[in-house]
């Protein structure tokens, strides 16, 4: 009997358009055959939109947003729904990123239902969402973290500003701590800069993240548990001068997959993905992103616990390289999400 999986996407968060692509790619990978496949659209507006029909092969393999809009899809659409509505669900696939997919919100409201979901559960989930946070646990289990400064919005002031910059160097990168695909921040390289940047930031987040910026390489490393170690990927920069969101996913970086670093940098900076995860208690699978500075010495930026699963993203690179196509690895992801034994 086939397996009914939900694959939720898209959300309220800035990263809404990123998380149709991994969702669509992930529902094109999965096996009709094997899988009754379920899409659910999270609108921005809170509306949930979902088919009462599991996709058929040829929907699954050719399925895009525009499914959701096809009335012949008798598709169904509640504001905040019960998940005992979408009932009964053999699994959860998070497509999710950024608030209320990534930040533990979804994973609190499957654990009430019942739901068996892929990823980390509620709590790592918003450990690792919130950049402080997570700073604060990797520093607690001796893991390398860029120095770094938590504004309030209540006593922010320009002394604080002119004291970063004093103790962390230029430039500073600030951060809304609850950002994701490196939207809401910016590199300030004067006291006047961050102050505007701060200004913008503020409206969204009552905390910023101030932190010193690692001159060096990027490299970004996933981590499945049960699995080879994955190759990490060296991010080199080719128009912009920070890796930011245009550079991102507008295509101004070269992507390395397997990074041409030495065989002793690779093992340090797996087994730093590895140890990152781990002390953010992550489960099934996660991707660190870490700086390497101009002696070699390895700085943990941030771990995500949903990576961008789009055919072209980190981890989809990496899973080829131990034997993982794209296919196999979403199979591997929810199977592996099925079985895990740790309690949520």
């Amino acid at each position: 009997m086939r397996k009914k999986v939900f694959v939720f996407m898209g959300g309220p968060s800035t990263e809404h358009s990123v998380s149709l692509v991994s969702g669509t790619g992930m529902i094109r990978a999965l096996d009709a055959r094997k899988y009754a496949i379920h899409p659910v659209l999270i609108a921005q507006n809170g509306e949930w939109i979902w088919g009462s029909k599991s996709l058929s092969p040829y929907q699954a393999q050719n399925f895009s947003a525009n499914f959701f809009a096809g009335a012949e899809n008798e598709m169904q659409k509640r504001m905040r729904p019960s998940l005992e509505e979408l009932k009964p669900i053999d699994v959860a696939v998070i497509a999710l990123h950024g608030r209320f997919g990534e930040d533990g919100h979804i994973q609190a409201m499957l654990n009430y239902a019942g739901i068996p979901y892929t990823g980390s559960g509620m709590l790592s989930s918003a450990l690792a969402m919130d950049k402080i946070k997570s700073k604060e646990i990797f520093k607690a289990n001796n893991i390398p973290t860029a120095d770094f400064r938590v504004w309030q919005r209540e006593f922010f002031s320009k002394e604080l500003v002119e004291e970063a910059f004093k103790s962390l160097g230029s430039p500073i990168v600030i951060k809304d701590p609850l950002g994701g695909s490196s939207l809401d921040m910016g590199f300030a390289k004067s006291v006047e800069e961050a102050g505007e940047l701060c200004e913008k930031l503020f409206e969204k987040s009552s905390r910023l993240l101030a932190e010193a910026f690692i001159a060096g390489q990027e490299t970004t490393c996933s981590y499945i548990e049960g699995c080879d170690p994955l190759p990490p990927t060296e991010i080199k920069m080719t128009t912009r001068e920070f890796f930011d969101f245009d550079a991102k996913y507008n295509g101004e970086v070269i992507e390395i997959t397997p990074a041409e670093f030495s065989e002793d940098l690779t093992k340090e900076i797996q087994s730093l993905a590895r140890k990152a995860h781990y002390a953010l208690d992550c489960e099934v699978y996660s991707r660190t992103d870490i700086r390497i500075d101009k002696s070699g010495k390895l700085f943990v930026l941030e771990t995500n616990t949903l990576p961008g699963m789009t055919p072209t993203s980190f981890l989809p690179q990496q899973a080829m390289h131990i034997g993982l196509d794209y296919p196999a690895l979403v199979e591997a992801l929810i199977e592996k999400s099925l079985t895990k034994s740790t309690g949520r």
